[in-house]
């Protein structure tokens, strides 16, 4: 793990700029550094030492004849098997180091050498025999690359704030991307913050020649894998266990991470270190996931988050780079720190619920599929929604898996979605936005709508789905959040609150090869009547006696209780002034002051989107002001 940097210039290679580009990125690789000068080209690397931790892992890397040069930031799971490969092809090599390979796979394979890879990276290659700049990201995009294309001129780096060293990157704003970021709570690739930097797409690579730009996708889930899951999975964790350096597990209470835990254990063997988010009251996962430590005899830390935790927020938005409405960055930032003192490799169970449709959002779609013939007629629809408008908040609740509780916003928001609900790309747009369509015209100032102009949430929805019509509509649903939840929120939050403490995570669930084969799965194995996950869940009755076996679903969440409610109100509060939301001129104050009063009276949807226009105004702070 890594952070890399590069400038394609053809006046000249400014040295400086590169040196301070690559510096802002000690925090992801604190243990060396390395550079490369041409004449057109120059590329940086900051080390997180993990494979092969000798000087012979130091890079820019270079091929035989120094013709072809490497910079990468990530693992490269199944180098062993590939460098035999090429090894056997008569390929020299310098280290031990895993990102080598690379380079020979590119002698061989040129920009198809992707297809022999995997792993979670991204790498630059500067081929000049060809004159020619390959950048590739990974197939579910685990490590960030932003860019700047100006006039002939290339700039990438790791990290957005790198990029800000230069004279000709404005900070021009992207209202679409604001826009985007109010519904989803994220920003979605390509876009960014600034409407001049751009971030490159999971599963996709920039081809840089002649001062142009071409991309292209490289990769996409395939139908039909019928390998044997539990054989993949155990695999993807042996993979996952190739290290150097000393390496744990992130354990939670609940399954995903357990199933991960328990196949680690055979593969090992040596005392493991597992690592426990603690909050009080009954949301705490500690004890559960204590007894599973114990078991496996791995050892336990708690890892408490207090209400004090939240003066880490504006270190949190720094290296966040980009807002981010999910709070779940302030236990995850913590949980790295600690797990830093240990060690530099976790393992964690992250993309399991993502792949086996465990989210709420993805039952009510498939509840709403299984009935569509029925819900599809208008009148139907107009009934249930209002129904659902006089249904007792107590009632709904009982299938609410959150600690806080709906109330009437959320039941207008269920109710709105139901009248739509005849249209997939409505719907889902409904039920997964913070702030939907409805709400933003309330809450955007005209002269900020002004400079919104892109395709509607529904519309991308749509055209999506259309792209895996060979896949079951349960997958479907989870290519969705492949495509947008998974790079852009879950594994965003991972790297950029991991790497500020140079901790490298794995996540086995999202092998590829686990991915595809989870993807073609017979719905039965994924959620039946009983119970969800169903195919996980097996694995951990296999590897688990029943008494140390989760109890019940819990979902990873700040609770807003007791001192916890009484400082996040303050946080938010001391964000979400009248004075600052005006002197910003892009909401209406009368429209955040409800929300306020809504979020009082335990509204979670009202919380969330207070909580997504606060880590907004803290970036303005953090990067802008």
């Amino acid at each position: 793990m890594c952070g890399i940097t590069g400038i394609f210039s053809a006046d000249h290679s400014d040295h400086d700029l590169l040196e301070a580009m690559t510096e802002r990125l000690k925090h992801r690789g604190p243990d060396d550094r390395g550079f490369f000068y041409d004449k057109k080209i120059s590329l940086g690397h900051r080390r997180l030492a993990v494979i092969d931790t000798t000087s012979a892992g130091r890079q820019p890397m270079t091929n035989e004849d120094d013709s072809i040069y490497l910079v990468c930031n990530g693992e490269i799971y199944n180098y062993r098997e590939k460098t035999s490969q090429m090894k056997a092809r008569g390929h020299r090599f310098k280290s031990e180091s895993d990102c080598e390979v690379l380079l020979h796979l590119y002698e061989e394979y040129g920009e198809n050498l992707l297809d022999e890879v995997n792993g979670m990276f991204a790498f630059a290659i500067w081929d000049s025999r060809r004159n020619r700049m390959l950048i590739a990201v990974d197939r579910f995009g685990k490590k960030p690359l932003y860019y700047a294309i100006d006039n002939g001129r290339l700039i990438f780096a790791s990290e957005l704030k790198s990029l800000l060293f230069f004279n000709w990157i404005n900070k021009d704003l992207d209202y679409a991307a604001i826009d985007r970021y109010l519904s989803l709570r994220y920003i979605p690739a390509p876009l960014t913050i600034f409407k001049q930097v751009k971030k490159l797409q999971q599963a996709t690579m920039l081809i840089w020649q002649d001062g142009a730009a071409a991309i292209r996708r490289y990769w996409a889930p395939k139908a039909g894998n019928s390998a044997n899951f539990n054989q993949l999975l155990t695999d993807a964790v042996r993979l996952r266990l190739q290290s150097d350096v000393p390496l744990g597990i992130y354990l939670s209470a609940g399954i995903d991470s357990a199933a991960i835990a328990g196949l680690m254990r055979p593969l090992i063997e040596d005392k493991k270190e597992s690592y426990t988010v603690s909050f009080p009251y009954k949301y705490d996962e500690y004890p559960r996931a204590e007894r599973m430590a114990r078991y496996l005899d791995f050892g336990s830390n708690r890892i408490s988050v207090t209400e004090n935790d939240f003066n880490l927020m504006p270190q949190i938005m720094y290296h966040l780079d980009e807002p981010f409405g999910d709070l779940l960055c302030l236990p995850s930032f913590i949980l790295a720190k600690r797990a830093k003192e240990k060690l530099t490799v976790v393992l964690t169970g992250d993309g399991a619920d993502e792949i086996f449709n465990g989210y709420l959002h993805q039952r009510l779609m498939l509840i709403r599929n299984k009935y569509r013939n029925i819900l599809e007629k208008r009148r139907v629809n107009t009934i249930l929604s209002s129904l659902f408008k006089i249904m007792p908040l107590s009632l709904l609740n009982m299938f609410f898996e959150y600690p806080d509780r709906l109330g009437q916003r959320e039941r207008i928001k269920l109710s709105q979605g139901l009248l739509v609900c005849a249209d997939f790309s409505s719907f889902y747009e409904s039920i997964t936005s913070c702030f939907t369509e409805d709400d933003k015209k309330r809450l955007y100032l005209q002269d900020f709508t002004k400079g919104i102009n892109h395709e509607s949430l529904a519309d991308e929805y749509k055209r999506e789905i259309k792209k895996h019509s060979s896949f079951s509509f349960s997958s479907r649903l989870s290519l969705l959040d492949l495509k947008y939840w998974i790079p852009f929120s879950l594994i965003y939050r991972l790297d950029k609150m991991n790497m500020a403490s140079a901790v490298e995570t794995r996540s086995p669930f999202l092998d590829f090869r686990v991915v595809e084969n989870a993807l073609n799965l017979p719905d039965e194995l994924k959620m039946n009547r009983r119970r969800d996950k169903e195919i996980i869940r097996r694995l951990v009755e296999r590897l688990y006696p029943a008494a140390y076996r989760e109890k019940g679903k819990q979902a990873f969440y700040i609770p807003m209780v007791s001192s916890y409610e009484n400082r996040y109100r303050q946080w938010v509060s001391e964000l979400l002034t009248c004075e600052t939301v005006k002197r910003r001129g892009f909401f209406q104050w009368s429209y955040i002051e409800d929300l306020f009063t809504l979020s009082k009276n335990k509204s979670m949807l009202a919380t969330r989107q207070l909580t997504s226009l606060a880590m907004l105004e803290l970036w303005f702070k953090v990067f802008y002001d």
